[in-house]
């Protein structure tokens, strides 16, 4: 499930990526995850790959390849990365180049890139590390961007999401009690952690945010397909997953069997320096936090 801040501590506390084996929980349902998860905007797709400087793209934490089919839709080549083999295969079955591997410890044997992307994935990469080695990989200036989906559900479906998942989940790392209030509020710090890695490597532009807003209407059976694949929930017992599931579509039932869930997708992009410390020239329009739908 999208959710950006689906566990994430916040600024202070552990960063997502020291649990990462939460992520390599996703396999187990790759079909799922595939069917459920939602594509990304592709007005998103459009602006990445018009600011770069061709279209030669390294997709970071791949998945089940629903991004990469995107860009290769867009008349991109995409070779994707992904540490747990059950989704790269899915993937692969797909058309999608996949190589298993975590980022950081990802071997590229001198290939180069004009973009480095990472659908909803780069919170599990550690901040620093992966900068660097998407500098080390894109071509002078090429663009970095990682993006991710920030939905903004319906209070009584939060409500009885965190009271589930705490009943069920009580010893859980993540939080869903993060969900509550104002969703891009929430992602803020993660934002904040993927810029601040981007700019401890010494080899970027200044990080930019583009948001894009979207919004999608769920029946109760599509919201409730999707949030078994939600962090959180993917290594549950099945009793108790049957119970989050049983609470939560008790409440879109009362809300008359679906829900409208606004999202903004976000981006946080920058462009690689000629050289350590270099300022490579914009394309992507001006800096700061730009808009589209």
């Amino acid at each position: 499930m999208p959710i950006l801040s689906q566990g994430q501590p916040d600024h202070a506390g552990p960063e997502p990526h020291q649990h990462r084996y939460v992520a390599q929980s996703f396999g187990a349902d790759a079909e799922r995850y595939d069917r459920a998860r939602p594509a990304y905007p592709e007005a998103l797709v459009e602006r990445i790959v018009t600011a770069s400087p061709g279209r030669d793209v390294l997709d970071v934490g791949a998945g089940t390849g629903i991004e990469a089919r995107q860009f290769q839709a867009a008349g991109c080549t995409v070779l994707g990365i992904e540490p747990d083999e059950r989704m790269a295969s899915f993937a692969r079955r797909s058309r999608v180049e996949v190589e298993v591997a975590r980022f950081e410890d990802w071997q590229p044997a001198g290939r180069q890139f004009d973009m480095v992307i990472a659908g909803t994935a780069w919170h599990w990469v550690d901040p620093v590390a992966g900068a660097a080695k998407a500098a080390e990989v894109l071509r002078p200036g090429g663009r970095l961007a990682p993006f991710h989906h920030v939905p903004q559900l319906p209070e009584e479906v939060t409500d009885a999401l965190a009271e589930a998942h705490r009943r069920a989940a009580p010893d859980s790392p993540l939080d869903l009690g993060l969900l509550k209030g104002a969703a891009l509020d929430a992602s803020r710090p993660l934002f904040a952690r993927i810029a601040d890695g981007i700019r401890q490597t010494g080899r970027f532009s200044e990080p930019e945010q583009w948001h894009f807003a979207w919004e999608r209407a769920y029946t109760r059976e599509e919201w409730l397909d999707q949030l078994p694949t939600l962090g959180a929930l993917t290594q549950l017992p099945a009793d108790r997953l049957t119970e989050v599931l049983d609470r939560v579509g008790a409440v879109i039932d009362r809300l008359g069997g679906h829900i409208v869930v606004p999202y903004v997708t976000v981006a946080v992009t920058s462009t690689r320096g000629a050289r350590p410390g270099g300022h490579p020239t914009q394309r992507g329009g001006p800096s700061g936090v730009c808009s589209g739908v």
